[in-house]
């Protein structure tokens, strides 16, 4: 975080919970079709001029963004991966006033936009992952984005366009889709694990700007996961291990139940999907794959998801567990 930010001291935003997260992918309609028959995500709406789909399961109008590296918004040379992280907010009235908060302690934003769900603001974190804070607008997603989606986006400038509603908006016990035949079956994507080349400055500029909160570990520990207000989980930081590439390590996706991860296992052997780690822990079990550009995809379900039996952990178990 930079010094007036680090200065500043101020908790911005406080968000609810990770809301989505967006990749880079290497074809986006092969992504669209591997997220809704493996992962078991259904296509909500898709952006041929973007060159991109969007994943959900209704709990909120996309869990995930698959943008192609040929479209307009990816930067020449670009290479799969994130994309970016987004974080909800109660209502536009707290994403509007963090944002002036924040202006005037002096962070420089890289974009404001009026995505026509959903007003959000744009920022790079200090090792250059685009972090996304944004409310929602529309409360019925589904009547502004869905099939084939093409539109201009208007300029938003935060508190000066439109008058900042107060009104929560964001999706309030929506109806969950499955997909059946899927492998696995996602109920949402809850958080996003990142190991960082330096541990202090993402632990401050997500508990000091961003607004999150541990659950677990702290600014001196060797990993922490950040939480939301409505979540337990949102980002999950790790310090630099040897070997392991800086950057995002997995997307965590969250399913029903036990026999759910059991399904899939089988389903995998049976569709030659590889295993790329399972973990078996008394907080959490996870099954870890990879797509087809190689991110990391990690399921799971919370047995006894408490501090308390997360304690003692080691790095190398908890960078697939966490």
């Amino acid at each position: 975080m930079g010094q007036i930010e680090k200065q500043a001291g101020v908790r911005f935003f406080q968000p609810r919970r990770l809301g989505h997260v967006n990749l880079f992918v290497s074809s986006y309609e092969r992504a669209a079709e591997f997220y809704q028959d493996i992962v078991g995500l259904e296509e909500v709406y898709r952006q041929p001029d973007n060159r991109a789909s969007f994943v959900s399961n209704g709990n909120t109008y996309h869990d995930l963004g698959l943008t192609d590296v040929s479209s307009h918004y990816a930067q020449k040379g670009q290479q799969p991966g994130l994309n970016h992280i987004a974080f909800e907010l109660e209502n536009e009235v707290d994403l509007v006033k963090g944002y002036r908060l924040a202006v005037d302690a002096g962070v420089k934003f890289m974009s404001t936009q009026d995505h026509d769900v959903a007003h959000s603001i744009y920022k790079l974190d200090p090792e250059g992952n685009a972090v996304e804070v944004y409310a929602d607008v529309v409360e019925d997603w589904r009547t502004a984005r869905h099939g084939v989606f093409e539109k201009v986006k208007p300029e938003w400038i935060p508190g000066v366009t439109n008058e900042p509603s107060s009104e929560l908006r964001y999706p309030k016990n929506p109806p969950i889709h499955v997909v059946p035949s899927s492998v696995f079956r996602a109920r949402r994507v809850t958080h996003a694990g990142f190991v960082a080349e330096d541990y202090e400055k993402l632990y401050d500029y997500y508990t000091d700007l961003i607004g999150l909160t541990p659950f677990v570990g702290d600014r001196d520990s060797d990993y922490c996961v950040l939480r939301g207000t409505s979540s337990t989980e949102g980002i999950s930081l790790f310090r630099h291990p040897a070997g392991v590439p800086r950057g995002m390590h997995h997307v965590g996706i969250e399913v029903k139940d036990e026999s759910e991860l059991d399904r899939a296992l089988k389903k995998m052997a049976e569709k030659g999907i590889a295993l790329d780690r399972e973990v078996s822990h008394p907080a959490r079990r996870t099954v870890c794959i990879q797509d087809p550009d190689g991110i990391r995809l990690q399921f799971y379900v919370n047995r006894r998801w408490e501090p308390a039996a997360l304690k003692g952990v080691a790095l190398e178990e908890a960078l697939y567990l966490l």
